[in-house]
């Protein structure tokens, strides 16, 4: 079973080295964290959230709320600017509606981390873009 992204990134800031953030990278590997570094570092990739819901962040334990960001991040789509698969007919109330829903369907951890993924800054300690890429030279050549 993969950890979730926060169990992730909180072992990733625990690294000591490059190499080794590198590696904790690779060896927890998920398509769920995959999309988080590609939305985070693709330049073209732009979110059309004008400012954040307000929503009341889940106190659950880790890996015991109703969601996560494996469970989540596949609809992460319907908040990117131009994405071919959004509907044309999604408002922006609607798409708040939608966003605070999995927000609450997350841990806190989570549910900031995709905040912090649609602002292009996860606020992870040694987390670049270079370091990201070193981990999935591919990265970007991913589709979401």
């Amino acid at each position: 079973m993969n950890k979730l992204v926060s169990e992730v990134f909180d072992e990733f800031e625990k690294a000591t080295s490059k190499n080794d953030k590198v590696n904790v990278l690779r060896f927890n590997n998920s398509i769920a964290l995959r999309k988080v570094l590609y939305c985070t570092f693709h330049p073209s990739i732009h979110f059309a959230v004008k400012q954040w819901p307000t929503f009341k962040p889940s106190d659950d334990p880790a890996g015991l709320s109703y969601g996560s960001l494996h469970t989540e991040i596949d609809r992460v789509y319907l908040f990117i600017e131009g994405h071919g698969r959004k509907p044309p007919t999604l408002t922006e109330k609607r798409s708040n509606e939608i966003l605070t829903q999995m927000l609450e369907n997350m841990t806190s951890k989570e549910a900031f981390i995709m905040l912090n993924m649609m602002s292009k800054n996860l606020k992870i300690q040694g987390l670049t873009k270079e370091v990201a890429l070193a981990a999935y030279p591919n990265l970007f050549e991913e589709a979401i």
